[in-house]
């Protein structure tokens, strides 16, 4: 990076990114999608959820709130992070990633304490609220050796800190005090019923399913998105994203809802890849031009192409969910390539995005210093002309 001052938080970034990578190809193989060793490939397919929640959304959100809150304890969590996820792919025992993905999020924890004392507000408190489910998801897959039953406290950590985060980013706040309160409650509902989880499964997850809805329906009445649809550029790209995420959260709760403790078949599939999928990664499209800005200061410029990712994403989702409930098979399999697809396209459309925004950002600069070099050239010119009529 040009910038030292930015080099280690791309470093961090990049073990997010691995972890992305790694989980992607876990997720090939469960479709059936196979390639190199058997065992290998099984073994990586075993920790599909872990890498993706918490080696790619627990990275890449520990990181921006590392750099948000300027502490230099706070990088205790990112280099925790990368411990885990080294840790998780080189086949260590599971205790170990367990314990480092557990102290990153203790800190984001910590991180959270640090910024409500400057700033105490709901946003906050519902992104303190997602750390609860993160430790509870760590140590419920380190014990059980199943991430399924680690899934409603995963759930709890990813939708209440992305929504926390969008009452941060959007402001929610300007709908009045009782729309912050009414989210924050909510939260605090999914987080009660992944408790009942802990003791009746079966009521637990209607009972998620319930809270599901509830904050996909209060935040979408109060979020900007609904205006900014009407936009042009950015603004109607991100809320398209936002709105199509909030309506994959409420589907999944109306899942929950009818299944009840279903943690196999197509039925808990359906949900759980509505939850990260619809909701989770078409949230991070929305927001992937502010991130990139506040991690790594590099601009993500909009273009009429990242709704190709878009459209892959939400279009292979609902395939997917559709040839489930049909059971048909190549649907299915063809609806999560596409699901791949997306997020492997709007990776390469982001860094070339970039790539293009920076070469233009260089050559204006340099078009510019020339122009005012030659400008100073020609004001001593000037002077010196004059300079030399004077003493004439």
């Amino acid at each position: 990076m040009e910038n030292k001052r930015v080099a280690h938080r791309v470093f961090f970034l990049v073990f997010a990114g691995v972890a992305l990578l790694h989980g992607l190809a876990a997720g090939a193989h469960l479709l059936g999608l196979t390639w190199g060793p058997a065992g290998a490939a099984s073994d990586i397919a075993r920790d599909h959820g872990p890498l993706m929640v918490f080696g790619f959304v627990g990275g890449a959100i520990g990181l921006e709130r590392t750099i948000a809150v300027r502490a230099r304890w706070a990088w205790v969590g990112p280099i925790a992070h990368v411990l885990g996820v080294l840790s998780l792919l080189t086949g260590a025992p599971r205790v170990l990633p367990a314990a480092a993905f557990g102290v990153s999020f203790g800190v984001l924890g910590a991180i959270y304490a640090a910024i409500y004392r400057r700033q105490p507000t709901s946003a906050v408190v519902v992104q303190a609220i997602g750390v609860i489910g993160g430790v509870a998801a760590v140590w419920l897959w380190a014990l059980s050796g199943e991430f399924r039953t680690s899934m409603p406290a995963a759930v709890l950590y990813a939708v209440s800190t992305i929504i926390g985060e969008r009452m941060e980013l959007a402001r929610v706040s300007i709908s009045g005090a009782r729309a912050e309160s009414r989210l924050a409650a909510w939260c605090l509902g999914l987080a009660a019923a992944t408790v009942v989880y802990l003791v009746v499964p079966a009521v637990g997850y209607r009972l998620l399913g319930a809270g599901l809805v509830g904050v996909a329906v209060a935040a979408a009445r109060v979020d900007v998105a609904r205006v900014l649809v009407r936009a042009q550029g950015l603004p109607r790209y991100s809320a398209w994203c936002m709105l199509l995420g909030y309506a994959w959260l409420a589907s999944a709760g109306l899942g929950w809802l009818a299944t009840g403790n279903a943690i196999t078949g197509y039925g808990y599939d359906a949900s759980v890849h509505a939850i990260f999928l619809g909701f989770v990664l078409s949230m991070i499209f929305a927001h992937a031009p502010t991130i990139l800005a506040a991690v790594v200061r590099r601009t993500l410029p909009y273009h009429w192409v990242l709704y190709v990712p878009v459209v892959f994403l939400h279009g292979g989702l609902a395939l997917r969910i559709y040839a489930g409930w049909k059971n048909y098979a190549p649907g299915y399999v063809t609806g999560g390539v596409l699901n791949i697809i997306a997020v492997l396209s709007f990776i390469v459309l982001a860094l070339g995005l970039g790539a293009v925004h920076a070469r233009r950002r260089r050559a204006h600069k340099a078009h510019r210093s020339r122009h005012d070099q030659q400008g100073q050239d020609f004001q001593q010119g000037q002077d010196f002309r004059q300079a030399q009529e004077s003493r004439a």
